[in-house]
């Protein structure tokens, strides 16, 4: 099942007027995968947060990951205080997914949890998120590795 959400991220000048600065279309994949990664992340908790990473929200971002989303974009389009939001840590989600073009949920996974680099650790992480993939006996996803 696929759903788009359109977003229109706006900014508040000093009159608090709202003024959009940038609409983001961001589609929201009802899939296993992100499913997986929230349930490893916050347990599905959009108030989870974690002090020692200051990771916020269902998926648990932390500023340099908002960085990250906000630089594959061009601008800054997310802010901090969105993390708190579901439905825009998804979209913050699925830039990064997008971003890395066709990679496998492996790679998406291993990315989220720990940046670009082939880091070891990450190999945990992925092994937490496939053992949720294969609970849910998911066929839309494939766990080969690649």
């Amino acid at each position: 099942m696929r759903v788009v959400l359109i977003a229109c991220v706006c900014i508040f000048a000093r009159t608090e007027e709202i003024q959009p600065k940038k609409s983001v279309i961001a589609e929201v994949k009802a899939d296993r995968l992100l499913e997986a990664i929230m349930m490893v992340e916050s347990g599905g908790d959009s108030l989870a947060y974690n002090s020692s990473e200051d990771a916020v929200g269902v998926l648990q971002i932390r500023p340099i990951m908002m960085r990250e989303v906000n630089r594959i974009l061009g601008e800054d389009i997310f802010t901090l205080k969105d993390r708190w939001s579901k439905t825009k840590s998804i979209a913050m989600f699925n830039v990064l997914r997008s971003h890395l073009k066709g990679a496998s949920p492996e790679r998406v996974a291993r990315t989220w949890n720990g940046g670009y680099r082939e880091k070891k650790a990450t190999l945990k992480y992925w092994a937490k998120v496939k053992r949720h993939i294969i609970k849910h006996k998911s066929p839309q996803i494939s766990i080969i590795h690649q």
